[in-house]
């Protein structure tokens, strides 16, 4: 009988807990693998979102910082796209209206108004950029002051 006992512990294999416990083990670690690499997509199309934002912001700050003193400048918006390094181009209708066809996701609004304390004097710029078509709000509205000199 001895040689019996040792056959059957040769021959033996994993038990269906193992197996299931096994099982369980690997997959939570793929659910925490792919967990990762989705949170870590989402991050970066979101890090690639706010510096094109923050690129087209500086961008018309330096437009309006740039353009001489006009005391009936003009509102207006310009369309850019993230994904072609093509010159931004102007909304076709004017100040806040649509961007023309083709591959513009940005849209930044440049308006102004005079100062209260000093009508005539400093206009008050506004940069407002939104995502495009969507129209949403991309951050918060940024001014800028111009003074007649």
């Amino acid at each position: 009988m001895p040689g019996m006992k040792d056959r059957r512990r040769a021959q033996s294999g994993a038990t269906l807990v193992e197996l299931l416990v096994s099982l369980v083990i690997a997959s939570l670690s793929l659910s925490l693998i792919v967990g990762t690499f989705s949170s870590g997509l989402l991050n970066s199309t979101l890090a690639k979102r706010n510096t094109a934002a923050q690129a087209v912001l500086q961008y018309e700050m330096e437009a309006v910082g740039a353009s001489n003193f006009n005391a009936s400048a003009v509102l207006y918006s310009d369309c850019f796209a993230t994904e072609d390094p093509t010159s931004p181009a102007p909304a076709t209708g004017g100040y806040q209206t649509a961007c023309p066809v083709g591959p513009y996701t940005l849209r930044a609004d440049a308006s102004w108004q005079w100062l209260a304390s000093a009508p005539g004097v400093v206009q008050v710029w506004t940069i407002a950029i939104s995502s495009w078509p969507s129209g949403g709000a991309t951050g918060a509205s940024v001014s800028v002051y111009k003074v007649n000199r």
